[in-house]
Order: C-alpha cells, then sequence, then structure tokens
C-alpha cells in the first residue's frame, strides 16, 4: 500500500454551465492510494479494493460529508479495471452531488501475466 500527492491537469474545465464558481479546474492536487496484491486465491485484490473504499468512506464521514457510493456498471470502466466506484459528496453551492473520489479495482492485462475475471 502506497498513498501519494501530485499536481494534475486536464485539458478540459468546466464549460461554464455551473452558476457561480469553477468545478473542474486545469490544474489540480489529488490523493492517491495504490496497492499491490498476490494472485494466490485470487480475492486479494478485491479484498484491498474493499479495504481501501471503507477507508474513504470512514474519512468521508469523519469530516462531516454528505456522500454517496456509486457501482459502476462495466462500460464507464477502462482496461485494465474489473471494478469501479464513484464517491460523490454533496454539494451545496451546485445543489447536486459530484464526484471527490473513484476507486478502480485492476489487475494486469491479460497477456502480460493477468487473466480477465
Amino acid at each position: 500500500r502506497v498513498v501519494c500527492s501530485s499536481t494534475c491537469y486536464r485539458a478540459e474545465t468546466d464549460t461554464g454551465r455551473e452558476p457561480w464558481g469553477l468545478y473542474r479546474v486545469h490544474q489540480f492536487t489529488k490523493v492517491e492510494m495504490f496497492g499491490v496484491t498476490a494472485a494466490e486465491s485470487g480475492t486479494e485484490s478485491e479484498a484491498l479494493l474493499a479495504e481501501f473504499l471503507a477507508l474513504q468512506k470512514e474519512i468521508f464521514s469523519e469530516l462531516g460529508l454528505h456522500y454517496r457510493v456509486l457501482d459502476m456498471p462495466t462500460q464507464e470502466l477502462g482496461l485494465p479495471a474489473y471494478r469501479k466506484f464513484d464517491i460523490e459528496a454533496w454539494m451545496p453551492g451546485r445543489g447536486k452531488y459530484g464526484e471527490v473520489r473513484a476507486n478502480l479495482g485492476g489487475q494486469n492485462p491479460p497477456g502480460k501475466g493477468g487473466e480477465p475475471p
């Protein structure tokens, strides 16, 4: 398990449809958690994903944020992810929920030592 902070850049930004302020910006800082598991029983990756999700839910609860967890459909996943949870927090200024976290369960791509789930 590793945690890191990084400065990120994105090409697209808010389209101006927000009533005030910016939701998506060009430059932002994020904290990411990474983990590598062995493939001894075949359940290690799923267990680590659940551990990371539980930790993030604890953090948002301790911060007093109103949030929800979305189990994303498979068409929302990129390779080599096999599962994705988005966490959205209530944003009073927007009057709706907005994504604040994404949790991806991944594996080695097929042909690189991994097999499809």
